[in-house]
Protein backbone atom coordinates (compact mmCIF):
# COMPACT_ATOMS: atom_id res chain seq x y z
CA UNK A 1 0.00 0.00 0.00
CA UNK A 2 1.11 3.31 -0.97
CA UNK A 3 0.05 6.54 -1.11
CA UNK A 4 0.53 8.54 -4.70
CA UNK A 5 -0.06 11.46 -6.50
CA UNK A 6 -1.14 12.09 -9.62
CA UNK A 7 0.14 14.42 -11.87
CA UNK A 8 -0.37 16.42 -15.33
CA UNK A 9 1.56 18.26 -17.86
CA UNK A 10 0.63 22.08 -18.11
CA UNK A 11 1.97 24.43 -21.05
CA UNK A 12 0.06 27.59 -19.68
CA UNK A 13 2.34 30.46 -19.03
CA UNK A 14 1.04 32.14 -15.72
CA UNK A 15 0.93 28.68 -13.90
CA UNK A 16 4.42 27.57 -15.17
CA UNK A 17 5.79 31.39 -13.61
CA UNK A 18 3.69 30.91 -10.43
CA UNK A 19 5.45 27.39 -9.72
CA UNK A 20 8.71 29.01 -10.28
CA UNK A 21 8.26 32.00 -8.25
CA UNK A 22 7.40 29.61 -5.60
CA UNK A 23 10.63 27.67 -6.10
CA UNK A 24 12.52 30.62 -5.50
CA UNK A 25 11.89 30.67 -2.25
CA UNK A 26 12.54 26.82 -1.61
CA UNK A 27 16.32 25.45 -1.17
CA UNK A 28 15.19 21.74 -2.16
CA UNK A 29 15.48 22.04 -6.19
CA UNK A 30 17.65 20.00 -7.91
CA UNK A 31 19.02 19.67 -11.53
CA UNK A 32 18.77 15.88 -12.94
CA UNK A 33 21.69 14.33 -15.65
CA UNK A 34 19.92 11.25 -16.17
CA UNK A 35 22.66 10.01 -18.79
CA UNK A 36 25.18 10.53 -15.55
CA UNK A 37 22.47 9.80 -13.15
CA UNK A 38 23.66 13.31 -11.29
CA UNK A 39 21.18 14.82 -8.56
CA UNK A 40 22.34 18.42 -8.20
CA UNK A 41 21.32 20.38 -5.58
CA UNK A 42 20.54 23.94 -6.88
CA UNK A 43 18.99 27.65 -5.79
CA UNK A 44 16.85 29.79 -8.00
CA UNK A 45 18.58 33.60 -8.34
CA UNK A 46 16.19 34.49 -11.48
CA UNK A 47 13.79 34.31 -13.51
CA UNK A 48 13.53 36.35 -16.66
CA UNK A 49 10.32 34.87 -18.30
CA UNK A 50 10.64 37.98 -21.17
CA UNK A 51 14.73 36.55 -22.27
CA UNK A 52 13.10 32.65 -21.49
CA UNK A 53 15.67 31.77 -19.20
CA UNK A 54 16.24 30.70 -15.64
CA UNK A 55 19.38 31.68 -13.47
CA UNK A 56 20.45 28.91 -10.90
CA UNK A 57 23.70 28.61 -9.11
CA UNK A 58 25.33 25.37 -7.71
CA UNK A 59 24.78 24.56 -3.64
CA UNK A 60 28.03 22.71 -3.60
CA UNK A 61 30.77 24.90 -5.18
CA UNK A 62 32.96 22.70 -7.80
CA UNK A 63 31.39 19.38 -7.33
CA UNK A 64 29.63 19.49 -10.67
CA UNK A 65 30.75 20.55 -14.14
CA UNK A 66 28.06 21.50 -16.42
CA UNK A 67 28.53 22.89 -20.11
CA UNK A 68 26.28 25.08 -22.77
CA UNK A 69 23.68 22.73 -24.69
CA UNK A 70 23.73 20.43 -21.63
CA UNK A 71 19.91 18.98 -21.53
CA UNK A 72 18.69 17.91 -17.88
CA UNK A 73 16.10 17.50 -16.09
CA UNK A 74 15.34 20.59 -12.99
CA UNK A 75 12.89 19.72 -10.03
CA UNK A 76 11.13 21.63 -8.28
CA UNK A 77 9.88 21.09 -4.40
CA UNK A 78 7.39 23.64 -5.12
CA UNK A 79 4.36 20.89 -5.75
CA UNK A 80 6.63 18.46 -6.93
CA UNK A 81 6.78 19.68 -10.53
CA UNK A 82 9.69 18.80 -12.87
CA UNK A 83 10.81 20.14 -16.29
CA UNK A 84 13.17 19.10 -19.32
CA UNK A 85 15.76 22.62 -19.69
CA UNK A 86 18.95 22.99 -21.43
CA UNK A 87 22.35 25.02 -20.08
CA UNK A 88 22.33 28.47 -22.19
CA UNK A 89 25.61 29.95 -20.50
CA UNK A 90 27.95 29.04 -17.83
CA UNK A 91 30.04 31.22 -14.93
CA UNK A 92 31.76 29.88 -12.34
CA UNK A 93 28.35 28.31 -10.11
CA UNK A 94 25.91 30.35 -11.89
CA UNK A 95 24.02 28.74 -14.67
CA UNK A 96 21.27 30.04 -17.32
CA UNK A 97 18.93 27.81 -18.36
CA UNK A 98 15.90 27.88 -20.82
CA UNK A 99 12.22 28.52 -19.26
CA UNK A 100 9.95 25.71 -19.64
CA UNK A 101 7.44 25.33 -22.88
CA UNK A 102 5.86 23.03 -20.43
CA UNK A 103 6.03 21.52 -16.61
CA UNK A 104 5.32 18.62 -15.44
CA UNK A 105 3.22 19.20 -12.00
CA UNK A 106 1.81 17.23 -9.25
CA UNK A 107 -1.96 17.29 -8.81
CA UNK A 108 -3.06 18.48 -5.56
CA UNK A 109 -5.45 16.42 -4.29
CA UNK A 110 -7.79 17.42 -1.20
CA UNK A 111 -7.86 13.59 -0.07
CA UNK A 112 -4.95 10.70 0.79
CA UNK A 113 -5.30 7.96 -1.87
CA UNK A 114 -3.99 5.00 -0.82
CA UNK A 115 -2.77 2.17 -3.39
CA UNK A 116 -3.16 -1.45 -3.18
CA UNK A 117 -2.36 -4.63 -5.16
CA UNK A 118 -4.38 -7.71 -5.47
CA UNK A 119 -2.76 -9.62 -2.65
CA UNK A 120 -3.59 -6.95 -0.49
CA UNK A 121 -7.34 -8.66 -0.30
CA UNK A 122 -8.97 -5.49 -0.13
CA UNK A 123 -12.26 -6.19 -0.93
CA UNK A 124 -15.77 -3.78 -0.64
CA UNK A 125 -19.42 -4.90 -1.43
CA UNK A 126 -21.24 -2.22 -3.31
CA UNK A 127 -25.14 -2.18 -4.76
CA UNK A 128 -26.07 -0.82 -7.89
CA UNK A 129 -29.58 1.72 -7.29
CA UNK A 130 -32.11 1.76 -9.74
CA UNK A 131 -32.40 5.33 -10.89
CA UNK A 132 -31.41 8.60 -8.97
CA UNK A 133 -34.77 8.85 -7.09
CA UNK A 134 -35.34 5.76 -5.63
CA UNK A 135 -33.54 3.90 -3.10
CA UNK A 136 -33.88 0.12 -4.30
CA UNK A 137 -31.44 -1.65 -5.55
CA UNK A 138 -30.38 -4.19 -7.70
CA UNK A 139 -27.79 -6.95 -7.50
CA UNK A 140 -24.36 -6.49 -4.96
CA UNK A 141 -21.13 -6.86 -6.07
CA UNK A 142 -17.98 -7.85 -4.00
CA UNK A 143 -15.09 -6.01 -5.96
CA UNK A 144 -11.45 -5.95 -5.38
CA UNK A 145 -10.02 -2.21 -4.08
CA UNK A 146 -7.52 -0.30 -6.58
CA UNK A 147 -7.32 2.26 -4.34
CA UNK A 148 -9.30 4.71 -2.15
CA UNK A 149 -9.68 8.08 -0.57
CA UNK A 150 -12.63 9.21 2.39
CA UNK A 151 -14.06 10.75 -1.16
CA UNK A 152 -14.22 7.87 -3.53
CA UNK A 153 -12.34 4.62 -4.74
CA UNK A 154 -11.62 2.64 -7.37
CA UNK A 155 -12.79 -1.20 -7.94
CA UNK A 156 -11.81 -3.75 -10.28
CA UNK A 157 -14.46 -5.22 -12.13
CA UNK A 158 -13.87 -9.21 -13.61
CA UNK A 159 -14.44 -9.82 -17.11
CA UNK A 160 -18.01 -11.55 -17.04
CA UNK A 161 -18.97 -8.28 -14.85
CA UNK A 162 -17.29 -5.87 -16.40
CA UNK A 163 -20.79 -4.87 -18.62
CA UNK A 164 -22.61 -4.63 -14.62
CA UNK A 165 -21.79 -1.27 -14.02
CA UNK A 166 -21.14 1.93 -15.81
CA UNK A 167 -20.46 5.46 -15.99
CA UNK A 168 -23.39 7.90 -14.39
CA UNK A 169 -24.62 4.72 -12.31
CA UNK A 170 -25.71 5.51 -9.05
CA UNK A 171 -24.22 2.71 -5.82
CA UNK A 172 -24.34 2.44 -2.23
CA UNK A 173 -20.81 1.40 -0.89
CA UNK A 174 -22.61 -1.06 2.23
CA UNK A 175 -19.59 -2.67 3.29
CA UNK A 176 -15.31 -2.33 3.57
CA UNK A 177 -13.89 -5.81 4.10
CA UNK A 178 -15.13 -6.81 7.52
CA UNK A 179 -16.80 -3.18 8.56
CA UNK A 180 -20.49 -2.76 8.02
CA UNK A 181 -21.22 1.10 6.69
CA UNK A 182 -24.69 2.00 8.24
CA UNK A 183 -26.70 3.79 6.78
CA UNK A 184 -24.57 3.08 3.63
CA UNK A 185 -22.94 5.54 1.48
CA UNK A 186 -24.25 6.59 -1.62
CA UNK A 187 -22.03 7.33 -4.78
CA UNK A 188 -21.56 7.57 -8.53
CA UNK A 189 -19.43 5.83 -10.93
CA UNK A 190 -17.68 8.52 -13.09
CA UNK A 191 -14.91 6.68 -15.23
CA UNK A 192 -14.51 3.24 -16.54
CA UNK A 193 -11.25 2.07 -18.62
CA UNK A 194 -9.94 -1.13 -19.56
CA UNK A 195 -7.79 -3.48 -16.61
CA UNK A 196 -5.92 -6.63 -16.78
CA UNK A 197 -8.64 -8.19 -18.72
CA UNK A 198 -11.33 -6.51 -16.91
CA UNK A 199 -12.45 -2.93 -16.35
CA UNK A 200 -11.14 -0.49 -13.57
CA UNK A 201 -14.30 1.85 -12.44
CA UNK A 202 -13.79 5.07 -10.13
CA UNK A 203 -16.51 5.62 -8.23
CA UNK A 204 -17.09 9.70 -6.33
CA UNK A 205 -19.05 9.34 -2.72
CA UNK A 206 -21.50 11.62 -2.10
CA UNK A 207 -20.10 12.13 1.82
CA UNK A 208 -16.92 10.68 2.68
CA UNK A 209 -16.39 7.35 4.85
CA UNK A 210 -15.78 7.84 8.33
CA UNK A 211 -11.77 8.16 9.15
CA UNK A 212 -12.21 5.46 11.65
CA UNK A 213 -13.63 2.72 9.18
CA UNK A 214 -11.30 4.72 6.68
CA UNK A 215 -8.27 3.71 9.04
CA UNK A 216 -9.02 0.61 9.86
CA UNK A 217 -9.64 -0.61 6.05
CA UNK A 218 -6.66 0.88 4.65
CA UNK A 219 -4.20 -1.11 6.90
CA UNK A 220 -2.52 -4.48 6.06
CA UNK A 221 -3.38 -7.33 7.99
CA UNK A 222 -0.81 -9.78 6.90
CA UNK A 223 2.27 -7.36 6.25
CA UNK A 224 4.69 -8.50 8.64
CA UNK A 225 5.38 -12.40 8.44
CA UNK A 226 8.29 -14.00 8.57
CA UNK A 227 9.65 -16.61 5.98
CA UNK A 228 12.36 -18.62 6.02
CA UNK A 229 14.37 -16.78 3.03
CA UNK A 230 13.59 -13.34 4.18
CA UNK A 231 12.47 -11.75 7.03
CA UNK A 232 9.25 -9.63 5.80
CA UNK A 233 7.91 -11.79 3.76
CA UNK A 234 5.59 -9.40 1.31
CA UNK A 235 7.99 -8.61 -1.59
CA UNK A 236 5.90 -5.63 -2.69
CA UNK A 237 6.34 -4.03 0.39
CA UNK A 238 10.03 -4.89 1.02
CA UNK A 239 10.69 -3.45 -2.76
CA UNK A 240 8.78 0.00 -1.35
CA UNK A 241 11.06 -0.09 1.80
CA UNK A 242 13.78 -0.29 -0.60
CA UNK A 243 12.62 2.58 -2.93
CA UNK A 244 12.43 4.86 0.27
CA UNK A 245 15.32 4.05 1.26
CA UNK A 246 17.27 4.66 -1.72
CA UNK A 247 15.54 8.09 -1.61
CA UNK A 248 16.34 8.83 1.89
CA UNK A 249 19.88 8.06 1.13
CA UNK A 250 19.98 10.83 -1.15
CA UNK A 251 18.08 12.49 1.44
CA UNK A 252 20.83 12.60 3.97
CA UNK A 253 24.05 12.62 1.76
CA UNK A 254 22.96 15.93 0.49
CA UNK A 255 23.37 17.52 3.93
CA UNK A 256 26.41 19.43 5.13
CA UNK A 257 26.95 18.08 8.04
CA UNK A 258 26.31 14.20 7.07
CA UNK A 259 28.28 14.06 3.31
CA UNK A 260 31.60 13.35 5.35
CA UNK A 261 30.58 11.16 7.76
CA UNK A 262 28.68 8.73 5.06
CA UNK A 263 31.86 9.09 2.99
CA UNK A 264 33.22 7.11 6.17
CA UNK A 265 30.87 3.96 4.72
CA UNK A 266 33.37 2.01 2.67
CA UNK A 267 31.25 -0.66 1.16
CA UNK A 268 34.08 -3.40 0.09
CA UNK A 269 35.10 -3.78 4.07
CA UNK A 270 33.32 -6.71 5.36
CA UNK A 271 32.55 -5.01 8.18
CA UNK A 272 30.34 -1.95 6.46
CA UNK A 273 29.01 -4.76 4.85
CA UNK A 274 27.60 -6.19 8.05
CA UNK A 275 26.56 -2.07 8.38
CA UNK A 276 24.87 -1.95 5.03
CA UNK A 277 22.86 -5.35 5.74
CA UNK A 278 22.06 -4.29 9.02
CA UNK A 279 20.40 -1.07 7.85
CA UNK A 280 18.51 -2.90 5.26
CA UNK A 281 17.36 -5.69 6.86
CA UNK A 282 16.14 -3.06 10.11
CA UNK A 283 14.18 -0.68 8.14
CA UNK A 284 12.47 -3.71 6.95
CA UNK A 285 11.53 -4.91 10.22
CA UNK A 286 10.65 -1.69 11.79
CA UNK A 287 8.36 -0.39 8.91
CA UNK A 288 6.80 -3.98 8.85
CA UNK A 289 6.17 -4.32 12.16
CA UNK A 290 5.13 -0.82 12.78
CA UNK A 291 2.73 -1.01 10.31
CA UNK A 292 1.54 -3.92 11.62
CA UNK A 293 0.92 -2.73 14.87
CA UNK A 294 -0.95 0.68 13.31
CA UNK A 295 1.46 2.85 14.71
CA UNK A 296 3.02 3.28 11.37
CA UNK A 297 1.44 5.93 8.46
CA UNK A 298 3.19 7.07 5.66
CA UNK A 299 5.52 9.80 7.25
CA UNK A 300 6.14 7.50 9.95
CA UNK A 301 7.76 5.26 7.69
CA UNK A 302 9.90 8.03 7.01
CA UNK A 303 10.84 8.75 10.38
CA UNK A 304 11.61 4.98 10.80
CA UNK A 305 14.23 4.85 7.88
CA UNK A 306 15.82 8.26 8.77
CA UNK A 307 16.62 6.65 12.71
CA UNK A 308 17.52 3.35 10.97
CA UNK A 309 19.96 5.13 8.59
CA UNK A 310 21.31 7.50 11.33
CA UNK A 311 21.73 5.35 15.04
CA UNK A 312 24.74 3.73 14.25
CA UNK A 313 26.89 6.91 12.79
CA UNK A 314 29.27 7.40 15.61
CA UNK A 315 30.49 3.86 14.47
CA UNK A 316 30.98 4.47 10.78
CA UNK A 317 34.69 4.62 11.12
CA UNK A 318 34.67 1.79 13.60
CA UNK A 319 31.89 -0.75 12.35
CA UNK A 320 32.55 -3.49 14.53
CA UNK A 321 31.39 -1.31 17.54
CA UNK A 322 27.86 -1.34 16.00
CA UNK A 323 27.77 -5.19 16.76
CA UNK A 324 28.11 -4.17 20.50
CA UNK A 325 24.23 -4.29 21.48
CA UNK A 326 24.39 -3.50 25.08
CA UNK A 327 26.39 -1.80 27.93
CA UNK A 328 26.25 -5.29 29.58
CA UNK A 329 27.72 -6.72 26.38
CA UNK A 330 29.97 -3.47 26.06
CA UNK A 331 31.55 -4.39 29.76
CA UNK A 332 32.77 -7.95 28.72
CA UNK A 333 34.44 -6.28 25.77
CA UNK A 334 35.76 -3.40 26.99
CA UNK A 335 39.20 -4.32 27.56
CA UNK A 336 39.64 -5.71 24.05
CA UNK A 337 39.19 -2.00 23.38
CA UNK A 338 41.63 0.85 23.24
CA UNK A 339 40.20 3.46 25.31
CA UNK A 340 39.10 5.69 22.09
CA UNK A 341 36.62 3.20 21.36
CA UNK A 342 35.03 3.03 24.48
CA UNK A 343 34.62 6.31 24.32
CA UNK A 344 33.32 6.38 21.05
CA UNK A 345 30.90 3.15 21.32
CA UNK A 346 29.62 5.28 25.17
CA UNK A 347 29.25 8.35 22.68
CA UNK A 348 27.35 6.85 20.30
CA UNK A 349 23.67 7.35 20.88
CA UNK A 350 24.02 10.95 22.08
CA UNK A 351 25.63 11.81 19.23
CA UNK A 352 23.27 10.37 17.14
CA UNK A 353 20.29 12.74 18.89
CA UNK A 354 22.24 15.30 18.25
CA UNK A 355 22.72 14.88 14.33
CA UNK A 356 18.95 14.65 14.56
CA UNK A 357 18.93 17.91 16.75
CA UNK A 358 21.09 19.85 14.38
CA UNK A 359 18.95 18.66 11.29
CA UNK A 360 16.29 21.44 10.51
CA UNK A 361 14.66 19.21 8.10
CA UNK A 362 14.48 16.13 10.94
CA UNK A 363 11.39 14.16 11.98
CA UNK A 364 9.26 14.69 15.34
CA UNK A 365 10.37 12.26 18.35
CA UNK A 366 13.53 10.88 16.35
CA UNK A 367 16.26 12.46 18.67
CA UNK A 368 14.25 10.87 21.47
CA UNK A 369 14.43 7.36 19.61
CA UNK A 370 17.78 7.89 19.04
CA UNK A 371 18.96 8.70 22.43
CA UNK A 372 16.84 6.15 23.69
CA UNK A 373 18.29 2.98 21.47
CA UNK A 374 20.32 1.94 23.75
CA UNK A 375 18.75 2.23 26.75
CA UNK A 376 16.66 -1.08 28.62
CA UNK A 377 13.79 -0.71 31.21
CA UNK A 378 15.21 -2.16 33.84
CA UNK A 379 17.41 0.87 34.09
CA UNK A 380 20.67 -1.21 33.11
CA UNK A 381 21.00 0.83 29.65
CA UNK A 382 22.49 4.40 28.72
CA UNK A 383 23.44 6.92 28.28
CA UNK A 384 20.19 7.83 31.30
CA UNK A 385 19.09 4.89 32.59
CA UNK A 386 15.92 5.55 32.45
CA UNK A 387 12.99 2.84 33.21
CA UNK A 388 10.13 1.13 31.33
CA UNK A 389 8.00 3.97 31.84
CA UNK A 390 9.76 6.75 30.33
CA UNK A 391 10.01 4.56 27.02
CA UNK A 392 7.81 6.31 23.60
CA UNK A 393 6.10 3.47 22.03
CA UNK A 394 9.03 4.38 18.56
CA UNK A 395 11.80 3.59 20.48
CA UNK A 396 10.48 0.31 21.67
CA UNK A 397 9.85 -1.02 18.24
CA UNK A 398 12.82 0.19 17.22
CA UNK A 399 14.69 -1.94 20.44
CA UNK A 400 12.80 -4.80 19.90
CA UNK A 401 13.68 -4.75 16.10
CA UNK A 402 17.58 -3.94 16.59
CA UNK A 403 18.02 -6.84 18.71
CA UNK A 404 15.29 -9.18 16.13
CA UNK A 405 17.71 -8.01 13.33
CA UNK A 406 20.93 -8.74 15.12
CA UNK A 407 19.74 -11.96 16.43
CA UNK A 408 18.47 -13.40 12.75
CA UNK A 409 22.36 -12.23 11.32
CA UNK A 410 23.99 -14.10 13.58
CA UNK A 411 21.95 -17.15 14.19
CA UNK A 412 21.74 -19.58 11.48
CA UNK A 413 19.23 -21.61 12.67
CA UNK A 414 16.53 -18.36 13.99
CA UNK A 415 13.00 -18.88 15.10
CA UNK A 416 10.48 -15.96 15.89
CA UNK A 417 9.53 -17.82 18.96
CA UNK A 418 13.25 -18.45 20.26
CA UNK A 419 13.72 -14.88 19.99
CA UNK A 420 10.19 -13.48 21.48
CA UNK A 421 10.85 -16.17 24.51
CA UNK A 422 14.18 -14.63 25.38
CA UNK A 423 13.99 -11.26 24.66
CA UNK A 424 10.77 -11.13 26.59
CA UNK A 425 12.42 -11.50 29.78
CA UNK A 426 13.87 -7.71 30.16
CA UNK A 427 12.32 -6.43 27.49
CA UNK A 428 9.22 -5.65 29.67
CA UNK A 429 6.65 -3.35 29.35
CA UNK A 430 3.60 -2.75 27.72
CA UNK A 431 4.71 -1.39 24.33
CA UNK A 432 7.19 -3.86 23.99
CA UNK A 433 5.03 -6.04 24.94
CA UNK A 434 2.43 -5.03 21.63
CA UNK A 435 5.61 -5.62 19.85
CA UNK A 436 6.25 -8.71 20.54
CA UNK A 437 2.61 -9.80 19.79
CA UNK A 438 2.79 -8.31 16.21
CA UNK A 439 5.82 -10.42 15.80
CA UNK A 440 3.67 -14.23 16.99
CA UNK A 441 0.89 -12.84 14.96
Amino acid sequence: MRSKKSYRVSGRFKEILDVLQGAKRSRENYLWRAQKRQLIPIVIHHIYPEQNTIEVALVKFGSVSLNVGDELYLKLDTRDSAFKTKVQSVSAVNFILEFPDEMVLAENRSETRQYFHPEDGKVVQVKKIKNYVSSLSERSFSLGVSDISQKGLALILPAQNSASLNVNDRIALEEMGTFRIHPAIIGEVVFKVPYQGGVKIGIHLDKKIPKATYDRFIIREKLFSIADATIVKDEKFRKDVHERMGVMTKTLILKRNLLKLFDRLDMRQPEHQYLRQHIQLLCEVMCGLGTNLGWVSEKTMDKLLYVAFLHDARYFSTPKLAKIQSKKEFEKLKKALSEDERNVFLEGPVYAAELARQDIDSYPDVAKILIQQKELPDGSGFPYGITTSQFIPLSCLFIVSHYFVDYVLNTQDWSVMDFVKTHQKFLKGIYFQKVFQAMKG
